[in-house]
């Protein structure tokens, strides 16, 4: 069974007004945990459009609005208690993101999700062979979802 130490979910986004339940959201994360055997928390941190920008410029260098923003801390990877990493999520633009592409909200802040947290087990996007992997396991894990109660 999954240590519930591990997830670490803040939901402290106060202008966010459509968020996915906390208890669905808890438990297809637990599975991501299982899947990769993960044993250091990561901190998911839902957060506005203005800080998610504060947060790309300042360390990222790119100076507009995102809908995820993901740190891995490879160099604390050993230490058992220290986060994997962090990851902000902007419900705000991932729902109009969602409304501009024509997707379900939810389907679509679940796949953001579950991408940021494959940046944070290692993934990465720098190649077509890498997204083609990379989008295999976001639709593997995305079957596991029922959106019905979301």
């Amino acid at each position: 069974m999954l240590n519930k130490c591990l997830l670490c979910i803040q939901f402290n986004c106060s202008d966010c007004n459509y968020l996915p339940k906390k208890s669905n959201f808890y438990n297809w994360l637990c599975r991501l945990y299982i899947y990769f055997n993960l044993k250091n928390k990561i901190n998911i941190i839902l957060v506005n459009k203005k800080y998610i920008f504060y947060l790309n410029s300042k360390f990222k260098k790119k100076f507009s609005y995102t809908n995820t923003l993901s740190f891995y801390y490879s160099f604390y990877k050993k230490v058992k208690y220290f986060p994997l990493g962090d990851i902000f999520l902007s419900p705000n633009i991932i729902l109009k993101e969602s409304k501009i592409n024509k997707i379900n909200y939810f389907y679509y802040f679940s796949r953001i999700a579950i991408h940021s947290i494959l940046h944070i087990v290692g993934f990465n996007h720098k190649n077509n062979k890498n997204l083609k992997k990379m989008i295999l396991m976001e639709n593997y894990f995305l079957s596991k979802i029922n959106f019905n109660n979301i």
